[in-house]
């Protein structure tokens, strides 16, 4: 099986495993990397927090392991017009991690978006990777703003500090 066709099937379990992950009660901590607000977004609720492998993907947990995670940030946002966004930020040691988990949850047939290093979208999820971190994003409903304010998210989420955030630079 290919690793796009891969994602395909684990991405939904992916999230299956974050719905119950995030109804347990794992409790915000004070260091978050999500933002109370953002482009009109409003934080409901905790930002929860782990550094569990299993947490962020049982199935994968090695694979994780391997592009070296080290936490996931999970949180809802709502806004006054009543339409909500679940976020996961996945945090890695480095860029390559990031980005590698971006391409193994990749499904072939979502759209690219200009969002962070790179995005991608099918319905109401979007996928987005910037520098050391992993975004899922999922709407209830999508406007023609939504991917203007996941830019705006991408732009508050910190950087690690020195080359970290950079992808490696292949031979040409």
């Amino acid at each position: 099986m290919s690793h796009h066709l891969r994602g395909r099937y684990l991405l939904p379990s992916l999230f299956s495993i974050f719905v119950l992950w995030f109804g347990c009660g794992a409790q915000a901590q004070s260091s978050s990397l999500l933002p109370k607000q953002f482009a009109g977004w409003q934080l409901s609720g905790n930002v929860r927090q782990s550094t569990d492998l299993a947490s962020a993907d049982s199935i994968n947990a090695a694979l994780l392991k391997e592009y070296g995670f080290s936490g996931l940030e999970s949180a809802t946002y709502q806004r006054q017009d009543g339409r909500k966004l679940a976020l996961k930020v996945a945090h890695f040691t480095d860029a390559t991690g990031a980005y590698g988990a971006f391409t193994y949850y990749l499904m072939p047939q979502m759209n690219s978006e200009t969002i962070g290093d790179g995005a991608a979208s099918l319905n109401e999820r979007v996928l987005f990777h910037r520098g050391n971190l992993l975004v899922d994003a999922v709407f209830d409903r999508l406007t023609a703003m939504s991917a203007a304010e996941l830019r705006e998210l991408s732009n508050q989420l910190p950087l690690p500090a020195s080359n970290l955030a950079n992808l490696p630079v292949l031979p040409t």
